[in-house]
């Protein structure tokens, strides 16, 4: 039976007015009531409002916004004052996968799923199988294994995923080009204020903790930025240095070329002050790729001259010496002089020696052992694996170090033969180029540091092979708009 009550129809604009007018009263009386995080919750959600339709849309500014995170992670840690907010990256991988479901029920939609079938993302299920095999190894503590799926099962593939999905574009490779180079930007003036104005309250406190001791020594103050710790932050100033040396040289745009030589400019000079020695080999590790890459003997040769040149100047002279960077990053050229190699290299000796007899490793989130007289008393501790590489073999052994190794070379080969033989246009191709360069001197660098494992680094390594193994699309992509617009 019908109603005889008139229905009400409020207009949309008395609806928006409404929630606005509710929305800043329970602002006011959140602040006059001292209660902050109310507030900047109830101002908090427009904004993530808007960010979570913009993302369904475009599931690829997701992914800026993770990128954005993972860029800032430590230093939003440190000044917030809390621990364990890179659970929010983990928040942030699901919450693209929902963006790209939604998405793909649009029928604007361009993502294309086929894309997460490559090298990386199918290679990387044999360390998963291995990984999960772990949990048969008699040495490991099943709390510690539950820790390490959450990054090496479930968080590391997951990211391989997406990015061989979302960065398959040739605007989002410039766009994602240009968005580093600002986030170098905000690196490298981090980094001077740190130089020229010293450590603001955060970082002293940082320092503090015991930081101190790897950071300020005598040979120099090893500045870090905004990054979890020099050693990182050297790694990335590498790979951004060698990234973008090779696309300022293979830019056409003049300005844009200038552009990019000053970003690698910055990155050369962030990686000299912060001290990190091991971080040299990421551009000249990088060179070497791409003297192969290139297939031109005149850039061959020229990147030849270059290397040699660099390597007799840190080798076999003193000049610049006088500069504690320069002096420094010397020493990386001369092992045998430099105590803290020898100190590694005692320390592989004793994980050789304990790896004998396990061949499976510790176990994940296990050190190995051992007994150290301090102050003439008998310490127990573990030995430090120094480097990302030494960890895997000092859990996993050395099977799982060969395993790991063999999925990214293969990874490596199969990004230089599509650079090499399925990419055409030869600005891409070098941009390319650039990129795995840069992933494979950051891959050598893991031997002597954990850069490639930390954010920002890891992320960047997950895009950057996504946009090499996506190359030929890419390529495709580019021939095609060029017809589109040579019939118009």
């Amino acid at each position: 039976m019908a109603s005889n009550y008139p229905t009400i129809e409020l207009p949309p604009k008395v609806i928006t007015y409404a929630f606005l007018v509710s929305g800043l009263a329970a602002i006011v009386y959140a602040i006059i009531s001292q209660k902050l995080l109310i507030a900047f919750t109830i101002m908090g959600i427009p904004f993530a409002f808007i960010i979570l339709i913009y993302s369904i849309r475009n599931p690829r500014f997701a992914y800026l916004l993770y990128a954005t995170y993972s860029y800032y992670l430590t230093a939003i840690m440190r000044y917030s004052r809390h621990d364990g907010l890179s659970i929010i990256l983990d928040i942030l991988l699901v919450f693209i996968t929902i963006c790209i479901i939604f998405n793909l029920s649009s029928k604007k939609t361009d993502i294309h799923l086929s894309n997460a079938i490559n090298y990386l993302t199918v290679g990387y299920i044999g360390w998963i199988i291995f990984i999960l095999f772990q949990f048969l190894n008699p040495s490991v503590h099943r709390e510690n294994i539950l820790m390490g799926l959450r990054g090496w099962v479930l968080a590391t593939p997951i990211l391989y995923i997406l990015s061989s999905i979302l960065a398959d574009k040739p605007n989002v490779l410039k766009k994602g080009l240009f968005i580093l180079s600002i986030f170098t930007i905000t690196a490298f003036l981090k980094l001077l204020y740190q130089k020229y104005r010293w450590f603001d309250a955060a970082e002293t406190e940082w320092l503090m903790r015991g930081n101190w001791v790897t950071h300020i020594i005598s040979t120099g103050i090893r500045y870090f930025s905004i990054f979890s710790d020099a050693g990182n932050f050297g790694a990335n100033m590498g790979m951004v240095t060698i990234i973008y040396s090779i696309i300022s040289f293979n830019t056409s745009q003049r300005l844009l070329r200038l552009y990019y030589l000053a970003i690698a400019l910055m990155g050369i000079t962030g990686m000299f002050m912060s001290g990190t020695r091991g971080a040299i080999i990421i551009p000249f590790g990088g060179l070497a790729l791409y003297c192969l890459l290139s297939k031109n003997l005149r850039i061959m040769l020229l990147s030849v001259i270059i290397g040699i040149i660099s390597y007799s100047f840190f080798t076999f002279t003193d000049i610049g010496d006088d500069n504690g960077f320069i002096r420094r990053m010397r020493t990386a050229f001369r092992p045998t002089e430099d105590t803290s190699f020898d100190v590694r290299m005692n320390n592989q000796k004793l994980i050789s020696t304990y790896l004998a007899t396990h061949p499976w490793g510790a176990g994940l989130g296990k050190g190995i052992p051992r007994v150290m007289l301090v102050n003439k008393q008998y310490v127990e501790d573990t030995i430090p694996p120094d480097s990302f590489y030494i960890d895997i073999w000092m859990q996993t052994g050395p099977i799982g170090l060969i395993l790991y190794i063999a999925i990214y070379v293969i990874v490596l080969l199969r990004g230089c033969y599509l650079i090499m033989f399925h990419v055409k246009n030869k600005e891409l191709q070098h941009t390319l180029a650039a990129l795995l360069c840069g992933v494979f001197g950051i891959w050598l660098n893991g031997y002597v540091g954990r850069g490639m494992s930390m954010p920002p680094n890891n992320f960047l390594i997950a895009a950057a092979l996504a946009f090499v193994l996506n190359g030929p699309y890419i390529d495709k992509q580019i021939t095609e708009d060029k017809l589109i617009t040579h019939k118009t």
